[in-house]
């Protein structure tokens, strides 16, 4: 059903393709952007959350805080849209797969690959943080490796804040 919900949204703009995957805040699908005729990732706030003003504007608050970052090893944010029925943020898609995945179907990773990931991450968090913004939630599900060039790249701001923001998460959320 949310595919239908937000296909309805986005209708002329962009055609949804399928679900990449499913977080607690999210529901991720691969979508052709048709005036660029490329691929996108869009991110769309569950129904039963989007019917929740804290939530909805908590996933907006996730698009707002990504997009002020542009670095090659941070998932860019193109848009983000409020609809009555849905809430969604448009991204970069990155074709591969996350860290864990490749971790699950591999094992681990050799030592120079390791090394090249943490690098490209750290690299990554450390734009975020000069630019006021600290992520909160590494793991290896929020990281993409993409196919071909193995390159890294962090995702998922979702819990993310700004270092003089206040903590809205609150201990044990």
């Amino acid at each position: 059903p949310e595919f239908f919900t937000l296909q309805e949204a986005v209708a002329g703009r962009y055609s949804i393709v399928r679900e990449l995957g499913r977080g607690g805040m999210g529901i991720v699908f691969l979508a052709r952007d048709v005036a660029l005729d490329r691929p996108v990732a869009i991110k769309m706030l569950p129904p039963d959350l989007a019917a929740s003003r804290p939530h909805r504007d908590r996933f907006r608050g996730e698009a707002h805080t990504a997009a002020r970052l542009s670095h090659p090893h941070i998932v860019p944010i193109h848009a983000v849209e409020e609809h009555p029925a849905v809430v969604f943020f448009v991204m970069a898609f990155v074709d591969g797969e996350t860290l864990a995945a490749r971790v699950a179907r591999q094992g681990p990773l050799s030592a120079g690959d390791a090394m090249r990931v943490v690098q490209e991450v750290a690299w990554a968090l450390g734009h975020a943080h000069a630019n006021g913004v600290v992520h909160r939630d590494v793991k290896p599900d929020n990281i993409l490796l993409e196919s071909g060039t193995g390159r890294a790249v962090v995702t998922d701001f979702g819990i993310a804040r700004a270092a003089d923001s206040p903590d809205i998460s609150g201990e044990g959320r």
